[in-house]
């Protein structure tokens, strides 16, 4: 049988009922990060410019776009999201490709909203979505220039909304094949408004293909022919695309859960330098230098002197200068406050990085190094393979709660921290979404 032809009868298929109960868990706590993501993400520069963007047409519709306050037409809701999900940083990603749950969620809440689904349905369908996405875009094309997020979100897209509007195989088939036309996605554009537009794109094309696909409209179907061409020089099985298809473990365990606000390829070394800072009494006066060691794709966060915001998100630098200042890494690392503070900019020279051009041409390549420096003389070498929140190191469930209080504290009253994290580990009861939702769309 044909790779879409499994895939749609798998999605077409399959219950809430017959999601193991892992991975309902698994599919509410990403939500639970997502839905903070786009809160949080509602009050950056490139959220408030996207907000403003939308408004500015005039539509009043249907659907209400999260943390914004406002009401657009389902699209454009769609489109808001998926900015705001992405522009916090915040999003969940598998490696060494890297497609990721903010092509899901941003799509899914203005369709529950629209289409009244239940919170089973809301669930069913994201799960789903990201199960289908996560096999089809397990092959990394970064060593292309490809950005997976983006690249193989469009598909995470279209069959989420497929799901959601309960297409047909024949249906879901051509929703795919739509949105295949639609993949797109740059590494260069890595540290700009344009990384966060391509991902955004991504959910609305992949609306929009579930939706053409409906009507009617069709799309290739030939997955093979597809992986086989976008592939072309790189590895990759195609056997291993539907292995194993519906049971356990579902593959969406291998998303990553990202913990802090600024690119993933950083993540590893945050963590190695957060627990050397725990384990010691170390000052920034004491530490003479830092040194990340990076495979050629990660290097892309090689950035000495970041130009903003977003740069900043992006760079070794400034994200290992606010470690050794304040022991911690959180939104308001990343201001133009903190650009332009001489503390900052005096720590940006602690850092240097060494690109291993041996290291595999992808995301997470190798074994994560940093070497610490101290004015003592003393040399402290850290390596680590995957970050804490990878499958290895999971997060329990008292951890995602604590990330979401920490990136929706300036948002929610503690009160609604509180209401809207119990309705998320609830969602499979809540049968009405209304009530939930109007708290987000505030």
């Amino acid at each position: 049988m044909a790779i879409i032809d499994r895939v749609a009868e798998f999605v077409y298929e399959t219950s809430f009922e017959d999601i193991p109960n892992e991975t309902v868990t698994y599919t509410k706590l990403l939500c639970s990060k997502i839905v903070a993501a786009m809160l949080s993400g509602a009050t950056t520069q490139a959220g408030r410019k996207t907000i403003q963007h939308v408004e500015s047409k005039g539509c009043k519709g249907e659907s209400g776009v999260i943390g914004a306050g406002a009401r657009t037409s389902l699209e454009d809701a769609v489109f808001v999201n998926g900015i705001t999900s992405h522009a916090a940083e915040l999003e969940d990603d598998q490696f060494p490709s890297a497609a990721s749950d903010i092509t899901v969620f941003p799509v899914i809440f203005p369709l529950a909203e629209n289409g009244k689904l239940t919170g089973r349905e809301l669930l069913g369908a994201s799960a789903l979505g990201m199960e289908v996405m996560t096999r089809l875009g397990m092959f990394t094309l970064s060593s292309k220039g490809i950005t997976d997020l983006p690249f193989y979100g469009v598909i995470g897209a279209a069959i989420t909304a497929g799901k959601a509007l309960n297409l047909s195989p024949p249906r879901l088939k051509s929703a795919v094949g739509i949105s295949l036309g639609r993949a797109s996605g740059y590494i260069i554009n890595f540290g700009t408004d344009a990384h966060y537009i391509e991902s955004a794109a991504a959910c609305r094309d992949g609306l929009m293909a579930a939706q053409l696909a409906k009507q009617g409209m069709t799309g290739g179907t030939d997955v093979e022919k597809w992986v086989q061409d976008v592939c072309t020089g790189l590895p990759f099985d195609l056997d291993r695309i539907t292995q194993g298809l519906g049971q356990r473990p579902w593959h969406m365990h291998g998303i990553w859960v990202k913990k802090y606000p600024c690119c993933f390829l950083t993540h590893r070394h945050i963590d190695m330098m957060l627990e050397f800072l725990a384990e010691t009494n170390v000052s920034y006066d004491t530490i003479e230098k830092i040194v990340i060691h990076v495979g050629p794709v990660d290097n892309t966060c090689n950035r000495p002197s970041p130009v903003d915001t977003e740069d900043a998100r992006f760079s070794f630098h400034h994200i290992m200068a606010a470690l050794m200042l304040d022991n911690d890494i959180d939104s308001y690392h990343f201001t133009e406050e903190k650009i332009h503070d001489p503390r900052f900019r005096e720590g940006w020279t602690k850092v240097s990085v060494e690109n291993h051009l041996d290291w595999p041409a992808e995301f997470m390549s190798g074994d994560a190094k940093i070497e610490v420096l101290l004015a003592d003389g003393k040399s402290i070498v850290r390596e680590r393979r995957q970050a804490k929140g990878a499958p290895e190191f999971p997060l329990g469930l008292e951890e995602f709660r604590q990330l979401y209080r920490k990136y929706t504290r300036n948002v929610l009253s503690h009160e609604d921290m509180d209401r809207t994290w119990q309705m998320l580990t609830d969602l499979e009861k809540i049968d009405e979404l209304d009530g939930f939702l109007s708290y987000l769309f505030r």
